[in-house]
């Protein structure tokens, strides 16, 4: 083992602390893995592309060793293993409920971050369904697993967290009212990528401070049928997750857009997203405004906005936000950065 050469402070930045259970025993690690003797120093423990085992797992246990580290760079690779794993990590009861959260979530934002880079990608698309099928899987174990997972969440706004966030609203909401399994799935596909057609639009524009011009208004109002277009190139796109993402900024008033469409005609999944997209663009920070609590949030959408929405489903998201599931969902200002 080699020990690193870094200065102290700068050590601290280039390393990132994972648990130990989080590392799939008989799998090969693309990323080295580092340990830890002393505060600020780290040795390397095993190069890139070496088999975890049991034997390796038990020994580091016997000396006391809970987790290991892996370099900043090396954020991507780890995710993407995770992810690969995932349903082995929601299985294993070695993995607490706060570190499966964080896990979930640490791989839904980066797989959407893919996502949206590069929205063409088939591979995207199929990773972001099962991505949703392994979040129900640990959203569904218990009311506890839900306020992990609000915990997690990050709230310094980028298109691929407000996706993660909304889809965690929009799926808790859709099991308090009873959807089934199947159900959820259809809905969690269409959550995640509900905003997609922001690919197509103009980071200048996305990342404005301060009001958008009419043309530049304009522009963003296409991204829900720009993320239409996008999925329906894809295979085996479900319909509802199309109709997701079409109709998240209608409003049952008739005033939304892009069709303007009336209550009727606005698909029900559709409408939990778009309660779950206004609650968490309230309670988001960007560059331009300062971001909500969740209670002054409702009170803005119960004031200004009732009407807009479904209203059993608005009372439903009001209990749930006010329910055992979210007494842990911290103020915008505690909540942590992805």
């Amino acid at each position: 083992m080699s020990q690193s050469q870094d200065a102290p402070n700068e050590r601290e930045k280039k390393y990132i602390e994972i648990p130990l259970h989080a590392l799939r025993l008989d799998r090969v690690t693309e990323f080295a893995l580092y340990l830890q003797p002393s505060p600020g120093k780290y040795v390397l423990y095993r190069n890139p592309n070496l088999m975890f085992d049991e034997e390796h797992r038990d020994k580091l246990e016997q000396n006391g060793t809970r987790s290991v580290f892996i370099a900043v760079a090396d954020r991507k690779l780890y995710l993407r293993y995770l992810e690969q794993y995932l349903n082995e990590i929601i299985s294993d009861p070695d993995v607490s409920a706060d570190e499966e959260s964080k896990i979930v979530y640490a791989c839904a934002t980066q797989l959407l971050k893919e996502v949206i880079e590069d929205p063409s990608q088939q591979e995207g698309v199929k990773r972001a369904h099962l991505m949703v099928d392994n979040a129900i899987e640990h959203l569904l174990k218990g009311p506890d697993h839900f306020m992990h997972v609000f915990d997690k969440m990050s709230f310094d706004y980028h298109t691929y967290t407000h996706s993660v966030n909304v889809c965690v609203f929009g799926l808790a909401l859709g099991q308090r009212i009873g959807l089934s399994r199947e159900e959820l799935s259809r809905l969690g596909a269409g959550l995640l990528l509900h905003d997609i057609g922001k690919s197509k639009i103009d980071e200048a524009i996305l990342n404005k401070q301060g009001p958008l011009s009419d043309e530049e208004w304009e522009l963003m109002r296409t991204h829900p049928t720009r993320g239409r277009e996008i999925l329906a190139q894809h295979d085996g796109i479900d319909p509802i997750a199309l109709a997701v993402v079409e109709q998240h900024h209608e409003k049952c008033t008739g005033g939304g857009y892009p069709h303007g469409l009336q209550e009727p005609e606005i698909h029900f999944f559709s409408k939990i997203c778009t309660l779950a997209d206004v609650f968490d663009a309230l309670t988001t920070q960007r560059s331009y405004k300062e971001a909500l609590a969740s209670f002054p949030a409702l009170k803005i959408m119960q004031a200004e906005m009732r009407t807009q929405f479904h209203e059993g489903l608005f009372k439903e998201f009001i209990r749930m936000l006010g329910s055992p599931i979210s007494q842990g969902l911290p103020r915008p200002s505690q909540r942590k950065a992805a």
